[in-house]
């Protein structure tokens, strides 16, 4: 006697084989407006570089870049060189935080202290960082620890300042609501004081690595030698702009990794599943 399949094993099979195959996702609107953009920007920078709008010499075509990308990553020049600037960007940027978020919650939460200190931040504030490189140099000498300095010192008041002004905005019913449940000083610290300010903190700490990254090319090309900053110079002695393109759009891909995976998901695991901001 012939066995037959029923219909709901089928569709059950079908389903299980169905639930391992990729799915296919549509890109979105935006994303395609965004692709969109960034091909035609490609189009009028091959348009330029084909009507010799430019000197050839000076403005590579894409397909230049590209093969001068190819032969970077080949000898291995482009992956040390974006190692050396990783490096001391997350070194410079984790130094930063370590200072300036503590700084900040104490500045925030203690009038005296910020009336005491705030002036003299305010002061050095402006300095651009580049113009400590000199100092930097004959202090810690050429290398790591001058670039270091550098992104350190140009990258702390972001996040300094944020973290106090996000101290500041919950002074009034976070606090009212701690004195009258009679919270420690140590409880307040952790569960509200930290929380309530760590959207400011993790935008401070944005805008730090972004200072960072504008600051160590300018560093790396004065007070080293390797780094995506060297090889962008390096290149310019070179007469090689395709190489020069190759190191920015390499910062240019980190910054929006970093950006868009890192920094999100930093946001995930703490702001919005500690409910201090709407997960979109």
């Amino acid at each position: 006697m012939a066995m037959t399949a029923s219909p709901k094993a089928s569709t059950s099979k079908a389903t299980t084989f169905a639930s391992y195959l990729p799915r296919l996702r549509l890109p979105g609107r935006d994303r395609l407006l965004g692709l969109g953009t960034i091909a035609g920007f490609l189009l009028i920078w091959q348009v330029v570089y084909s009507l010799g709008l430019m000197p050839k010499w000076a403005f590579p075509s894409p397909f230049q870049v590209v093969v001068a990308f190819y032969d970077l990553t080949l000898s291995g020049a482009l992956l040390s060189n974006t190692a050396a600037s990783v490096g001391r960007q997350i070194t410079g940027v984790m130094l930063a935080a370590l200072v300036g978020i503590p700084a900040g919650l104490v500045m925030g939460a203690s009038p005296t202290i910020r009336a005491a200190f705030l002036p003299l931040c305010r002061l050095l504030y402006p300095i651009p960082g580049i113009a400590w490189i000199p100092l930097a140099i004959l202090w810690f000498g050429v290398g790591f620890t001058s670039t270091v300095f550098v992104i350190f010192f140009s990258g702390i008041w972001s996040i300094m300042f944020n973290t106090m002004t996000g101290v500041q905005t919950l002074s009034g019913q976070y606090t009212e609501v701690a004195k009258v449940y009679l919270a420690s000083r140590s409880l307040y610290t952790r569960a509200i004081l930290i929380p309530g300010s760590l959207p400011y903190i993790i935008t401070g700490m944005r805008l730090t690595y972004g200072v960072g990254w504008r600051v160590i090319v300018g560093a790396e090309m004065i007070s080293s030698i390797t780094g995506l900053g060297f090889l962008i110079d390096d290149a310019r002695w070179q007469l090689r702009p395709d190489i020069m393109i190759c190191g920015m759009i390499t910062i240019a891909m980190i910054g929006w990794v970093s950006e868009n995976w890192f920094f999100d998901w930093v946001e995930r695991k703490t702001v919005e599943r500690w409910g201090m901001k709407t997960a979109g």
